[in-house]
C-alpha cells in the first residue's frame, strides 16, 4: 500500500454482499470488535470512508516520519 491509496476499500463478494477491505494488513477490516462483511454497498461505502478519515490519515503521517504505523483501535481477525 502506497500513500496515494486509501487504507479502507470495498469489496463485494459472490454473494453480492460487500466487505470493507483493510489494505494495510489485507484482510477484511473490523471496527469494535465486529468484522466489516456482509454490508449493503451503500453502508461499506460510507463506513469505508469514515474510517479512512478517522484512522487513514493517522497511519501516513506516522509512515511518512519514517516510524511503525501505531496501533488504531481496530484489530485484526486471524
Amino acid at each position: 500500500m502506497n500513500s496515494l491509496n486509501p487504507r479502507y476499500d470495498v469489496i463485494c463478494d459472490p454473494l453480492d454482499t460487500w466487505t470493507v477491505w483493510d489494505n494495510h494488513t489485507e484482510e477484511p477490516a473490523t471496527f469494535g470488535g465486529q468484522v466489516l462483511f456482509g454490508l449493503t454497498e451503500g453502508y461499506a461505502v460510507e463506513v469505508a470512508k469514515i474510517m479512512n478519515e478517522l484512522y487513514g490519515k493517522a497511519d501516513r503521517s506516522v509512515i511518512a516520519k519514517g516510524a511503525t504505523p501505531a496501533v488504531s483501535g481496530l484489530r485484526h481477525v486471524s
